[in-house]
């Protein structure tokens, strides 16, 4: 069996790193914004809808092995990406080159971000035991609490703006280094259709932050053990 070369190995990483930015993280950022979007309709489809994340079998192991391990793997291999960049907006002043950037910038905002959104939401869930209908609550009142001051909406808005721009730039990426855009028009076409993606979960984003600021609603657990 021939053992793959450093290049190859590398190059191995790098398209990993790519596909993991869309498959599993960039679909669980979909589903997670538009599940949070639900709190606009009301708290009582926002709270079923964490009861029935939360009663998940083996959650626990299925947040570890489909979002943490590669979200940790992207984020590890994205500094890296950026360690090994050559910064040249200044002399070249290309719209995608400053998007490169940005697309570096963003994604070490949300690794931050993260940090702290897990470290106030899953870490006191864990810490406090709260399983299956308990944690509704548990998370809406803690929701509830960050929304309430000035600098808690900041630190969310731009959580929300990094990350919806960090996943929809990097689609465009993707489907460029994968080669399923070809050509200048289907790469235009192609930032047109992800911009509006992007745009799209932003608007879900911070109009679901907004709502936790207007009707900071207290919920009760739908099923007591």
């Amino acid at each position: 069996m021939v053992k793959p070369s450093k290049d190859e190995i590398h190059y191995l990483l790098l398209k990993l790193h790519s596909l993991t930015g869309i498959v599993p993280i960039g679909a669980f950022l979909v589903i997670h914004i538009c599940v949070n979007s639900l709190r606009t309709v009301g708290v009582w489809p926002y709270q079923l809808s964490i009861d029935a994340i939360n009663s998940i079998p083996f959650l626990l192991v299925v947040e570890i092995t489909f979002i943490y391990i590669p979200l940790l793997f992207h984020s590890v291999m994205g500094f890296y990406v950026a360690s090994i960049a050559k910064t040249n907006t200044h002399r070249y002043r290309y719209p995608r080159n400053a998007l490169y950037t940005l697309q570096r910038l963003s994604g070490a905002v949300v690794f931050v971000f993260l940090v702290y959104h897990l470290g106030t939401t899953v870490g006191p869930k864990l810490w406090e035991g709260k399983h299956h209908f308990e944690a509704a609550p548990f998370l809406i009142d803690i929701m509830n609490g960050e929304f309430k001051t000035w600098q808690g909406i900041l630190i969310y808005a731009i959580g929300i703006v990094s990350a919806t721009f960090h996943f929809s730039n990097g689609l465009w990426g993707f489907c460029v280094s994968w080669g399923i855009l070809i050509g200048k028009s289907a790469q235009r076409n192609g930032a047109i259709v992800f911009a509006m993606i992007g745009l799209a979960l932003t608007v879900l984003g911070l109009a679901t932050v907004a709502e936790f600021n207007m009707n900071p609603l207290p919920a009760e657990a739908t099923v007591v053990r």
